[in-house]
């Protein structure tokens, strides 16, 4: 994993734990200072989670934590796989050219070595769903859909990219790789749903592979949430077995 990489999931973790707390200005040279790298990861980092809806440009003066809570996280992604649900079941009934099923088996294989690797390696699973939902949409034919679903990914963890692993807490890690395997079997089966030009099918899974990634960060703020000052960030009370994937809660 790149230095920069590993800057902007050591951030996103400061934003949601509240290290980073809602309305604070975001001063490069300190944090830079605090996490020991120069001011260059912190600045690319910065440039990520804005696009991610985390932190907001303030002026020419650098930028400011947004202020959210886990309700609003959980509803961006609910937003995001009702949207993309519709991309894929538009996708699924217009059929998929031999070169677009090609590129989503390559990505497919990709998530396949992540899994075999046994370990959550969250760039290389990050790069590959980005990829992967970048298909469905891009080719569902439908720009105001796509226009649509870019407006909504640059809310706070509502990016295709926004995987959240935890390797600090053995139990929560291994709950997080069993989302990430859940995760793959739905991307293999969204394809074969689009394949066989299941629109309704295809739809349903995307909507429900969406709620994974709540799964993953509810399964970092269950454990934070001890220990964590209350900020706007981390305060809102949400059920987190309402959004663990079947057969995970109680686990």
């Amino acid at each position: 994993m790149s230095r920069q990489s590993s800057i902007v999931i050591k951030m996103r973790e400061m934003i949601l734990d509240g290290r980073l707390a809602p309305g604070q200005r975001v001063a490069e040279i300190p944090l830079a200072e605090q996490l020991g790298v120069s001011r260059t990861p912190i600045r690319y980092a910065l440039g990520v989670l804005a696009g991610e809806g985390l932190v907001l440009a303030a002026d020419k003066r650098g930028y400011i934590v947004r202020e959210f809570t886990l309700k609003d996280i959980h509803d961006a992604i609910e937003l995001r796989g009702v949207l993309e649900g519709m991309a894929a079941r538009t996708l699924a009934e217009a059929g998929l050219s031999p070169e677009l099923v090609i590129a989503m088996k390559d990505y497919i294989a990709q998530g396949q070595r992540v899994i075999a690797s046994g370990s959550i390696d969250q760039m290389s699973w990050a790069d590959m769903n980005e990829g992967f939902h970048g298909l469905i949409v891009g080719n569902s034919g439908n720009k105001a859909l796509k226009d649509a679903i870019d407006q909504v990914e640059k809310l706070p963890f509502a990016s295709a990219r926004s995987y959240f692993g935890d390797a600090s807490d053995e139990t929560i890690r291994r709950q997080q790789f069993e989302n990430l395997r859940i995760s793959q079997f739905q991307h293999e089966a969204v394809l074969d749903a689009l394949q066989n030009g299941q629109g309704a099918r295809a739809d349903a899974l995307m909507r429900e592979h969406a709620r994974q990634t709540a799964s993953n960060i509810m399964l970092y703020y269950s454990r934070i949430q001890q220990f964590a000052v209350p900020t706007a960030n981390t305060n809102e009370d949400i059920n987190l077995l309402a959004v663990m994937p079947r057969g995970l809660a109680g686990r």
